[in-house]
């Protein structure tokens, strides 16, 4: 199992903000640099987290990023819906167009129950928990 491109990068950039100094704008160019990510593709990111409320754009003369909330209001959930990142149980790693609870594929209820850690996890957890550890 993996993350989607856009919901890892998202994950990414706001946990570099989470540890940056909550009143200094970052730039841009200088969070694509800290988290290794294309910096047209960070722009659609975080284009995606400030409409969601996550993160604080500024354009223009000392532009840049910040949260717009504590990291401990930040669930990883919130990142992830802000990218349209769903782990989907429907999905049938199969293959099969038909899969679901009452049609399963051998692997259904395995990839049931990892959506549900998943779900769990991104629910409960914020981004404070990354400055703990």
């Amino acid at each position: 199992m993996y993350l989607s491109r856009p919901a890892e990068y998202a994950l990414r950039a706001a946990t570099y903000l989470a540890h940056c100094d909550p009143s200094t704008r970052v730039t841009g160019r200088d969070l694509a640099k800290a988290v290794n990510i294309p910096p047209a593709f960070l722009a659609k990111i975080m284009r995606r987290l400030s409409e969601s409320g996550i993160v604080n754009a500024q354009k223009g003369h000392n532009g840049g990023f910040l949260l717009a909330r504590s990291p401990a209001q930040v669930r990883f959930i919130d990142i992830l819906q802000a990218v349209d990142f769903e782990p989907s149980a429907d999905h049938c790693l199969f293959g099969l167009g038909n899969c679901d609870s009452q049609n399963p594929c051998p692997l259904h209820k395995e990839w049931s129950t990892l959506k549900g850690q998943i779900e769990e996890w991104a629910t409960f957890h914020t981004l404070d928990d990354s400055l703990q550890g």
